[in-house]
């Protein structure tokens, strides 16, 4: 029996070692035809380079990733991975180049053509989006922003730039899903290249022990694309004073909030730095805002925290750790939306003078009874 391989030079390779036998790679028996292996696998092959040498991998079928699901097989080692992403993470890790198709150029062949009907009567009607590289017609942009992730690398991901003083960044944790930032440093003056996610440390550490001490994380290299800083609109202390007349904060909240944006003008940079992705067509029910701790920790460690605001439920959360349900740092936000974006609040904003009267007299309680002073970050999920 023919022996799987799970990597390949050029199609010719991939064509020659089955000679219209039964597909190796398939879980059912069925001829290993052009037609099939250019349909079922090479449409959606994976292409890097390993030690300057273009080679693609295709994914397999067998009975090895369970249920019939389509699974990659690491030509590196034994591992077996299910879903793309990952396994692109993998065999990088192994210290191969993600490339696209042009070291080894899979044309679109007749059974793609005939597979994806692409005519004219579809760009007219606007029904369908097409790749601008191979052609392929989708039937929504989202999936073709997927297959160009995904078949070519394109990676066109946001970045922002939200403290130009200290080279800290803003970009979508994941490539699908919630776009959830996370913050990254990158600063040649300062000597730092960081990334807040574990995984990145653990992916950079294993390229330092590689000889590879630069090799930068998937969201360290976005920076490259990141937009230029721009400031957002400054806190204002009278819409503070405003919210505080209307008994939307507590006198003590509104005391810190102005302590920490004192702080951060003293350090130069922008205590609140709202996040909107702009034209990546990306979902907006949550807003995120990045704002300044002057901490640092394992939930800020690079002296910022992310709040989250969903402006469907009113639900404020914040990656501090701490055990009020209101922290300085959702108030900061809410500063910035009150000032700029109140029609966003909505029902967040009703909160009677009562309510407000519990929360201080809570607060004075807990301040007697608190010998290191009033914290002022709460546990992550709260309500505001």
């Amino acid at each position: 029996m023919t022996e799987r391989i799970f990597v390949f030079v050029d199609e010719e390779e991939l064509y020659s070692m089955m000679k219209d036998l039964d597909c190796l790679y398939c879980r059912n028996p069925v001829t290993a035809s052009k037609h099939h292996l250019k349909k079922k696998h090479l449409r959606f092959a994976i292409y890097y380079k390993d030690s300057g040498i273009g080679k693609f991998s295709i994914p397999c079928y067998c009975a090895d990733g369970g249920h019939g699901r389509s699974h990659w097989h690491c030509p590196m080692c034994t591992k077996i991975l299910q879903r793309t992403k990952d396994y692109k993470i993998h065999i990088t890790n192994h210290g191969v180049e993600m490339t696209d198709q042009s070291t080894v150029e899979l044309q679109p062949s007749t059974v793609l053509l005939e597979t994806l009907q692409t005519d004219t009567d579809d760009r007219t009607t606007g029904n369908k989006s097409s790749c601008m590289k191979c052609g392929v017609h989708f039937t929504t942009t989202s999936n073709l922003r997927r297959h160009e992730r995904l078949q070519h690398c394109q990676d066109q991901q946001p970045m922002l730039c939200v403290d130009a003083k200290n080279g800290i960044y803003v970009t979508p944790k994941d490539t699908h899903g919630p776009r959830v930032p996370v913050h990254i440093q990158k600063s040649f003056s300062l000597q730092i290249l960081l990334c807040e996610l574990e995984e990145c440390w653990d992916f950079m550490k294993a390229q330092a022990q590689r000889g590879n001490p630069g090799r930068e994380c998937r969201h360290l290299i976005r920076t490259n694309l990141a937009r230029p800083y721009t400031p957002p609109p400054p806190l204002c202390v009278h819409s503070l004073e405003d919210m505080t007349c209307k008994h939307l904060l507590s006198t003590p909240h509104t005391q810190q909030c102005q302590e920490i944006h004192s702080r951060a003008g003293l350090d130069g940079v922008d205590c609140v730095y709202p996040i909107f992705w702009g034209g990546h067509e990306l979902s907006e029910r949550c807003m995120y805002f990045s704002v300044y701790t002057g901490l640092k920790d394992k939930w800020c460690q690079f002296g910022r925290t992310r709040v989250t605001f969903d402006t469907r439920s009113g639900i404020w959360k914040c990656l501090c750790d701490f055990g009020r349900s209101r922290c300085v740092h959702k108030c900061l936000s809410m500063w910035w939306l009150f000032q700029e974006r109140p029609e966003l609040l909505g029902n967040a904003l009703e909160t009677s003078a009562d309510d407000v009267g519990e929360l201080e007299e809570e607060e004075e309680e807990e301040e007697v009874e608190e010998d290191d002073g009033v914290q002022l970050c709460p546990e992550e999920g709260d309500i505001c």
